[in-house]
């Protein structure tokens, strides 16, 4: 119980560091002040754990029950405000909004399969945990939210949960958890690096839509 503690405490850091420098990263681009780029660091980071735990039912949101989540945040972030110039650092939120995506999913993962959720409020509680915060910085930033878009991205949350659904009971805790992790980062990037996507219903002329 203390090794699944220590990797929950573990995955937790990375995901907050991650979501943080994602949420930075979108506010520097939406020209925000330094309170607007924090704040979004904070919801990016913080909102889908905080959802999470209030579904659950779990008490104080744990990210405001300790000031180690905060710090993180204010150092990813202001890691943010001193690279956003450099020319890869795009292609470097991608990969670490894929990491944040993977290890919230995970995390939740293990949580919920320590509660004995059935599978569809385990499936629901580790998706919406790892694209909850995203979808309130795309709101705050007045964008169409990733998950609504034809990015690969929830999906990739989604088959990441079924996966560790599916592997957990004989393969071990660790074992299934490094291996969603990897297989959720691999499918988000190989999805950007390839641009596959959902398909996208387009709307039909205007005849056909009255009709």
């Amino acid at each position: 119980m203390r090794r699944a503690m220590g990797v929950l405490t573990v995955l937790e850091g990375i995901g907050v560091f991650a979501f943080a420098m994602s949420g930075a990263y979108v506010a520097t681009q939406k020209n925000m002040d330094l309170f607007g780029i924090y704040t979004l660091a904070i919801v990016t980071a913080m909102g889908g754990g905080i959802t999470r735990d209030v579904v659950m039912g779990r008490g104080i949101p744990v990210f405001f029950t300790s000031y180690r989540s905060f710090f993180i945040i204010l150092v990813a972030a202001t890691l943010v405000l001193f690279l956003k110039n450099y020319y890869k650092w795009s292609f470097i939120i991608t990969i670490m909004d894929a990491i944040g995506l993977a290890v919230f999913t995970v995390d939740t993962c293990i949580k919920a399969a320590a509660s004995h959720y059935n599978l569809l409020s385990f499936v629901f509680m580790s998706v919406i945990t790892a694209v909850g915060g995203g979808v309130i910085r795309d709101l705050l930033c007045s964008r169409v939210p990733v998950i609504m878009r034809r990015e690969i991205y929830a999906t990739a949350s989604l088959a990441g949960a079924l996966l560790y659904w599916a592997i957990y009971r004989f393969a071990g805790e660790l074992i299934s958890c490094y291996v969603c992790i990897a297989f959720i980062v691999a499918f988000r990037l190989a999805s950007v690096y390839f641009r596959f996507n959902l398909p996208r219903i387009r709307r039909g002329a205007a005849g056909e839509e009255d009709g």
